[in-house]
Formats: C-alpha cells, sequence, structure tokens
C-alpha cells in the first residue's frame, strides 16, 4: 500500500517554506525592524492562517497512512515541548502550540480512528464542519475562570500564547484531514497523487518535524546577530 504521495509532501514543503518566511518577519518584529501594523496585516494574517491549516490537515491525512499513530504523536508531543521551552529561554511564551495540537490529535486517532473510518467520509467532513464552527464560537463566549482548560479552547482571562491551537476547534479540521488521506488512499493511483516529483520539492515535506524545531533558534539567531 502507497504510504507516501509526492504531492502531499511537496504542499508541505511550501508550507515549510513560507513558515520560515512568516517567522523571520516575526523575529524582524521582535527586533524593531518591521512594525505590528505590517506584520499583523490582513496577508500575512491569510498567510499564517494558511500555513496552520496545511499542517492540521497534512497531518490528519499522514494520520491515515501511518502505521502507529501513537508513537508518532508521542514523538510529535515531546518536540512540542522542545519548542515550548525553547521560547520560554528566548523570553517568548508559547502554550500549546500547532505541535502540540498536531501530537495530541495523532494520539486521539489512534485509539478513535478504527471507529471514524466507519462512517461515510462526507458525513464525517459535514459532522467536522460542523464542530468546528460550534467549538470556535463556543469556546470564545464561554466563561472559565481556571487556568488549565487552555489546551481544550477554554481561555481564563490575561491568557496568552505566541502560537495557539487548542483542540476545539482545531482537532476537527485534522479530522477532515484524514478524510483527504482516506481518498488519497482510494485513489492512489490517481495520476496527480502518482507524479513523480524533484527531491528538492519533497525532501523537506519529509523531514518537517526536524525543520519545524530547528529552524527559529537558526533564525532568531541570525537576527540576533545582525540586529541585537
Amino acid at each position: 500500500m502507497r504510504r507516501r504521495f509526492a504531492i502531499l509532501d511537496a504542499w508541505r514543503t511550501l508550507s515549510i517554506v513560507l513558515m520560515i518566511a512568516y517567522h523571520f518577519l516575526y523575529d524582524l518584529y521582535i527586533f524593531g525592524i518591521i512594525s505590528a501594523d505590517q506584520l499583523f496585516s490582513t496577508p500575512l494574517n491569510i498567510l499564517e492562517r494558511f500555513i496552520c491549516c496545511s499542517f492540521i490537515l497534512l497531518a490528519g491525512a499522514s494520520a491515515r497512512f501511518s502505521r502507529n499513530n501513537l508513537r508518532h504523536g508521542l514523538i510529535v508531543l515531546a518536540a512540542g515541548a522542545v519548542v515550548e521551552i525553547g521560547a520560554a529561554v528566548a523570553g517568548q511564551t508559547i502554550r500549546w502550540g500547532v505541535l502540540m495540537l498536531l501530537g495530541t490529535s495523532m494520539v486521539l486517532y489512534h485509539f478513535s480512528g478504527k471507529f471514524l473510518q466507519k462512517l461515510q467520509p462526507d458525513s464525517l467532513t459535514a459532522l467536522c464542519i460542523g464542530l468546528y464552527v460550534f467549538t470556535n464560537w463556543w469556546t470564545k463566549v464561554m466563561p472559565v475562570s481556571v487556568g488549565w482548560l487552555y489546551p481544550l479552547g477554554l481561555t481564563a482571562p490575561g491568557f496568552y500564547s505566541a502560537d495557539y491551537f487548542p483542540l476545539l476547534p482545531w482537532f476537527f479540521l485534522f479530522l477532515i484531514g484524514t478524510v483527504l488521506g482516506g481518498w488519497c488512499l482510494e485513489h492512489r493511483e490517481n495520476k496527480v497523487l502518482t507524479a513523480a516529483l524533484p527531491r528538492a520539492l519533497t525532501w523537506p515535506g519529509r523531514h518537517s518535524l526536524i525543520i519545524y524545531v530547528l529552524h527559529q533558534p537558526v533564525l532568531y539567531g541570525i537576527a540576533y546577530l545582525i540586529w541585537g
């Protein structure tokens, strides 16, 4: 059974390249080279959402190909912890960033995947879209007085995280990604899926986790040497 599709690796590579560019702009903002209005402009906000949604959808798709989502999820959770600790050392606050979401989603899918795969893909997609919209609204209006529910999307006053992707609503986007992965498996002979692409377009996508963990310290170090 085909478990890698070059087009998905290329999509992940594109997301990584865009992510590196965006995070370098964020470092420029930290060092005062660009303003908040420039960094948090509408085009860059749309770019940031595209990058993160791509990672989540692709992680969900890969969960359909994985032989051991539990092991992969624990590895990603460990990487997420490293990123959060590294951010704290650098004076930044990250609580429940995208890696924590992806790792937890993989672990949850390890236990629920067999049941979810029995559902009709269209029904699962519609259900996830509905739950995404509902929980995205609900977590914003639900009053919370305790500080430990933030992994679920329920935040107390004063909560802050530079990178925040709680399970609600984002786990449902991950599940939509699993539907995409199922479609790829069912159409594995599709010409788009079987197309051979240059290694330069697929290699970064196949090593995205290590790139994700290492890129920001490198970028921050470069920015510090130049503008620090």
